[in-house]
């Protein structure tokens, strides 16, 4: 609860820490999954949980995973048959480029193709500047987009991923944006394309693009999302997979073989791992003492269940459960006020946070008037 009036004397922060357990059979199946990338996230697109992770919070270069943003911000700041003018800035950009030209005009939906599917460095300065007036302010527009969806641990000084000092994300953060990406539609399908025809200026028929994340051609369910590739970031991919409506997130850094990572990470969470129920809202959670009611105690419940993927093999999650609750409880007590908060982190992540309620009402005692009159009489 955490609020003001829980810092009065008779309220009682208490603190029912280090509930650890680790989900699991205790008999080992398939070990981790192999990877030859460093920093490895396996995250469930529903629900956000973490599945499995090694050095998913390290800083490192990104390369042109970087366009995940890119593309975020342009579908949310600019229309899709908006007219861009192609820069001269944007005309210079280093490889790998589409081959756009200084005053060439094209709608954002095109450019969201050639940035999206072809990793061209081009096309996202034309819309960066297009969105933002300048490639600057939109990267520290990036950033701060990334902060509000939970990728906290990412800072972006430019739209294309090009390598630059300051310029770095995470395994997980890149798996939280890839999440949101799969939001938005335009660019949620141009991901799991494997060709688009792009209209380029130059050109009077349209060429084919076809998509530098080769994932989509060989994982069964495979529907997205980018790659990257240069000297410092090492080989990169943010994979995603849908199979029977659960989508997976993959993001596999400096990787010596990035569809073999991914396809074993997402074969892992698809394999390997089920859910477990560690809230059941129809088990109290606890009884609590309370005072001047016709009661003497009042039970607890979970306002919800609480499920969270487990693999089968021995440690997979570490769960740790915090109560806040006030243990000063006075009656009267109204069916389904909340007497406290529940939160649950997962390998040292908050997952969720559920509220504490009553199932029934509990009147306040009139023993008080009963003494009074024998007092009085």
């Amino acid at each position: 609860m955490g609020h003001p009036e829980m810092r009065a004397s008779a309220k009682l922060l208490a603190i029912i820490g280090c509930l650890l357990f680790f989900l699991g059979h205790g008999a080992l199946a398939q070990a981790r999954p192999y990877h030859s990338s460093s920093n490895v996230c396996l995250l469930d697109a529903d629900s956000g949980q973490i599945i499995y992770s090694q050095k998913a919070g390290e800083i490192r270069p990104v390369a042109s995973t970087t366009k995940i943003m890119t593309a975020i911000l342009s579908v949310e700041y600019a229309e899709l048959d908006d007219r861009v003018e192609v820069s001269s800035r944007a005309d210079h950009t280093p490889e790998y480029t589409i081959g756009l030209k200084e005053g060439q005009k094209l709608p954002v939906s095109e450019l969201l193709k050639a940035a999206l599917v072809k990793s061209s460095n081009d096309a996202a300065v034309a819309l960066a500047e297009h969105v933002a007036g300048n490639e600057r302010l939109f990267s520290h527009l990036m950033s701060k987009k990334a902060f509000i969806i939970g990728a906290v641990n990412t800072h972006f000084i430019n739209a294309s991923g090009l390598p630059a000092d300051e310029h770095w994300s995470t395994a997980y953060d890149l798996a939280v944006m890839g999440r949101y990406l799969l939001q938005k539609k335009y660019i949620k399908d141009l991901v799991a394309s494997r060709q688009v025809e792009f209209k380029h200026p130059a050109y009077q028929q349209e060429i084919t693009l076809t998509n530098t994340n080769s994932l989509l051609q060989s994982y069964n369910g495979a529907n997205g999302i980018k790659t990257g590739t240069t000297n410092a970031a090492g080989k990169c991919l943010v994979a995603s997979a849908k199979r029977d409506s659960r989508q997976l997130i993959a993001v596999a850094l400096n990787s010596h073989d990035r569809n073999g990572d991914c396809s074993r990470l997402l074969n892992y969470g698809y394999g390997e791992v089920s859910l477990e129920r560690i809230i059941d809202k129809n088990i109290p959670f606890k009884e609590l003492k309370i005072s001047q009611g016709l009661s003497d105690y009042v039970e607890i419940y979970p306002e919800k269940d609480l499920l969270i993927w487990s693999g089968r093999e021995e440690r997979l999650v570490q769960v740790e459960k915090i109560v806040e609750m006030d243990y000063s409880i006075s009656a009267p007590v109204k069916a389904n006020q909340v007497l406290g908060v529940l939160h649950v982190y997962v390998d040292d992540e908050l997952f969720a946070s559920i509220k504490l309620i009553s199932r029934k009402d509990i009147e306040k005692s009139q023993r008080w008037l009963i003494k009074l009159k024998e007092m009085l009489y």
